[in-house]
């Protein structure tokens, strides 16, 4: 009998569980609940809600591989002076340990919109992105030091391990009537949801406050396959 109890209680326990998870899990969809293209018609852009978040995909895989290239204008042009300020943190804490952080072969899972909003004369996004990568540290010390010249070795991480996170992105830029712009050197037009260059020669045809810059990244969820 004591051991029915005990049999009916990690019943409802589990039944308990599964019910707070499915609660949660819906919680959440609603929370994210992604912006309608109907909503983005209404307030005058001439993007739909899955081009917006793909360029953000874009946006933030640009991003990974500056940090990675050490690519500071571009950087600069991208982050808020926080996260910035900690990108070079970062970047510097791996030099002073002679590592360096490698990411590889990056990959949407989903990437939502779920928030776009216009205050004054400013424009807030919010992304929900989920992504998957390879991300492992090599060794960065000197062949010198070594003593013999070797391929770096890889110290942390996984090559071969899929890495899947996901974030909320929150960006701003500056309210804008036309979001695409003629290249000024080329004449082809660009739509400066991202980017500030032309697509076609590079050439700069917005200043930084015109395009989307990343203010917030908040890590949801991380796992590895």
């Amino acid at each position: 009998m004591t051991l029915f109890i005990v049999g009916i209680v990690i019943l409802l326990l589990i039944i308990l569980g599964c019910s707070l998870w499915i609660v949660k899990l819906t919680k959440q969809e609603k929370e994210y609940m992604e912006v309608s293209n109907q909503y983005l018609k209404d307030i005058g852009k001439n993007y739909t809600k899955e081009e917006f978040s793909m360029a953000i995909f874009e946006l933030y895989r640009n991003i990974i591989q500056a940090v990675q290239d050490e690519n500071y204008l571009y950087l600069r042009e991208s982050l808020s002076d926080e996260i910035y300020n900690s990108y070079l943190m970062a970047i510097k804490n791996s030099k002073d340990r002679n590592a360096k952080t490698i990411v590889e072969d990056m990959n949407p899972v989903f990437s939502k919109l779920i928030s776009l909003a216009v205050k004054d004369n400013m424009e807030i996004a919010k992304v929900w992105l989920k992504v998957n990568y390879h991300e492992y540290i090599i060794d960065t010390t000197p062949p010198e030091e070594l003593g013999t010249r070797i391929e770096p070795r890889v110290i942390g991480g996984s090559k071969t391990k899929l890495l899947e996170k996901e974030y909320i992105l929150t960006l701003v830029k500056t309210r804008t009537e036309k979001e695409s712009v003629v290249c000024a050197n080329c004449g082809y037009v660009t739509n400066v949801v991202t980017r500030n260059t032309c697509v076609r020669c590079g050439a700069n045809i917005v200043s930084r406050h015109y395009h989307w810059v990343m203010v917030a990244k908040e890590e949801t969820r991380t796992s590895s396959r």
